[in-house]
């Protein structure tokens, strides 16, 4: 693209390179991973010219930049001519080269026009009309512009006719790209000598004018489509004004059907909680594992005597899967599972409990990246296997009693679970299993010894990522407490509830009305049925930033998981990245102050 020394400032964090072969000197390869290890958000890549070249890296590129978990975009230099057909051929030329671009973390495809081919203003505006006109009916996407002012203006003589389009602008040596006609630029290309981790040598560097939210909505095509019912005409849930502390409790198993003789459950099983837990607890946070399924299936927890309407674990033939639950008891202190599906084997181990009365209040941190084994962040960096101390003491402070985190294993090279204690402590309870077919991720809670826990992880060594959601520290005075509800759906894009789908991209909802305005997270179990392929979803409050992963997709394969969502006003936004997947959302708790009066 146009050369040029850098821009003295850009507008937003949201950044990403634009690439061609010039980044690949002597056949040297992208570091995709790399790239958005750097902070990058998208990547847009060249794809062809004219009607007889393309880009000899644009394959490999475009891959590799949607299996990092980037939005991609691919873009067309056009050579304008005066030959008939010229326009229309070129557009042709670039489409059956790109390919199918409805598929979710797809950028706009891109016209790159910088070369007027000696046409006059009038006929190329004529030619650009046409070239759009045809890769808009061949992709199905709205084509973006790409192009410089002076250009522009001389070029193509000022023209608004074609601000319906996006528009990508070049223009460097500014704090703001100049006005040539739209109202709003879409990306704006600062730079052509950054410096990008993972790229050899400098390159283009663009902004994205707008939130996360809105770049994912740019990128993930075939979104949700209009509710057809509302939450008002489900059940309604009940708001609780019995709220509780948090209380870590040393892991306690209370069941498993592999050894009590009772084996594979095929219906329900009911175990009482132990002494441990108060009897008149609001709440208990326990680890549930099915355990070696040899079929599909999905068990459903709460208190003896109810019915559960929502699904707290998915399972799958062939592995072992473990999810955090949080539930309450009846008054004899009793809990039952029931399984759906195919028979397995179960094992629940309580690592916590909330109230009544005292206990450690919640304190939500912002979602943040506290290790990284990819990169060394926290962790020694390479695939992990065995123990290793995760230090968060420099993050929170020695009085917290639990941590609530985000826990990943990306790309295992086989089967194994992940165990997390407080430091000096042995690890007895599973948080999350995984498998060679992909990247998996649950919510974890575990007590902590000054700030440190130990990471054990059993089986075929794993990168780990963790987040931090937040803690539960007893010398907090205005925190939250946990505060069960019953199980309320409010979404489930299978029948029209909230959103009908399958779909991508982001999906703003307001919460239930049992959960207050002034809750500072919702507890939710989240699932992502039949998903089209690998990929993730990430929920998270209205106007922050989507970094943390709720769930891995693998296709064809369900997935639930509880979500800890800090919130604004009620308000959440849940996105499913590289795969289209139907999602169903269950409101089982929130974190704050119980509703008064």
């Amino acid at each position: 693209m146009v050369p040029a020394t850098p821009s003295t400032a850009a507008s937003s964090s949201l950044t990403g390179p634009d690439v061609a072969k010039y980044q690949h000197p002597n056949g040297a390869a992208i570091d995709w991973n790399a790239v958005r290890r750097d902070g990058r958000r998208f990547a847009f890549v060249k794809a062809t010219q004219s009607t007889n070249y393309t880009n000899a890296y644009f394959a490999s590129d475009w891959h590799g930049i949607a299996a990092a978990g980037l939005f991609r975009g691919a873009y067309h230099y056009a050579n304008p001519s005066g030959t008939a057909g010229s326009a229309k051929s070129q557009a042709d030329y670039f489409a059956s080269t790109i390919g199918n671009q409805s598929g979710s973390g797809t950028l706009p495809p891109v016209l790159d026009l910088e070369d007027a081919g000696g046409l006059s203003v009038s006929a190329l505006r004529t030619w650009v009309s046409t070239f759009l006109t045809e890769l808009r009916a061949r992709t199905g996407r709205v084509p973006m512009l790409y192009t410089y002012p002076s250009f522009w203006r001389n070029s193509m003589g000022s023209s608004t006719a074609f601000t319906s389009y996006p528009l990508w602008i070049a223009n460097y040596n500014a704090t703001a790209p100049q006005d040539i006609g739209w109202s709003r630029y879409t990306f704006w290309q600062y730079t052509s000598t950054a410096t990008v981790g993972g790229i050899t040598g400098n390159t283009d560097l663009s902004t994205f004018s707008g939130t996360s939210t809105d770049l994912s909505a740019l990128a993930l095509a075939g979104s949700w489509k209009p509710a057809t019912q509302t939450v008002s005409e489900q059940p309604a849930g009940s708001t609780s004004s019995t709220c509780g502390g948090f209380a870590a409790l040393p892991p306690q198993r209370v069941l498993d059907t592999r050894s009590n003789g009772s084996g594979p459950v095929g219906g329900s099983v009911t175990f009482t909680l132990p002494s441990s837990v108060p009897a008149d607890a609001v709440g208990v946070q326990l680890d549930v594992t099915a355990v070696e399924a040899k079929g599909a299936g999905y068990l459903r927890v709460g208190p003896t005597g109810t019915a559960p309407t929502t699904t707290a674990l998915t399972y799958g033939a062939g592995r072992s899967t473990t999810g955090l639950v949080t539930t309450t008891a009846d008054g004899t202190r009793q809990v039952t599972v029931t399984v759906y599906g195919t028979a397995v084997d179960l094992v629940v181990d309580v690592v916590g409990s909330y109230g009544p009365t005292g206990g450690a209040q919640w304190y939500a941190a912002p979602p943040g990246r506290v290790a990284d084994t990819r990169t060394g962040q926290g962790l020694p960096a390479g695939k992990l296997s065995g123990t290793a101390d995760l230090n968060l003491s420099s993050v929170v402070p020695s009085t917290a009693t639990g941590l609530v985190l985000d826990v990943s294993a990306v790309a295992p090279g086989g089967a194994g679970f992940v165990r997390l204690a407080a430091a000096g402590t042995t690890p007895t309870t599973t948080a999350l299993n995984y498998d060679a077919a992909g990247s998996t991720t649950g919510l974890a809670v575990t007590s902590t010894g000054n700030g440190h826990v130990t990471v054990s992880v059993n089986g075929a060594p794993t990168h780990l990522v963790v987040d931090l959601l937040g803690w539960f520290d007893t010398s907090i005075s205005a925190g939250g407490q946990y505060c069960p509800l019953t199980p309320t759906r409010f979404l489930d894009t299978r029948t029209g509830l909230g959103a009908t789908g399958p779909g991508t991209g982001p999906l703003g909802l307001s919460t239930p009305a049992t959960v207050p305005n002034t809750a500072a997270a919702v507890v939710l179990d989240v699932s992502a049925v039949n998903p089209s392929g690998s990929g993730f979803v990430r929920v998270t409050t209205t106007g922050q930033e989507p970094i943390t992963t709720a769930l891995n997709t693998i296709r064809n394969r369900s997935v639930t998981g509880l979500v800890v969502v800090p919130l604004n006003e009620a308000q959440l936004v849940l996105a499913a990245y590289q795969a289209n997947t139907q999602l169903v959302a269950d409101v089982v708790g929130y974190l704050g102050s119980p509703p008064t009066g």
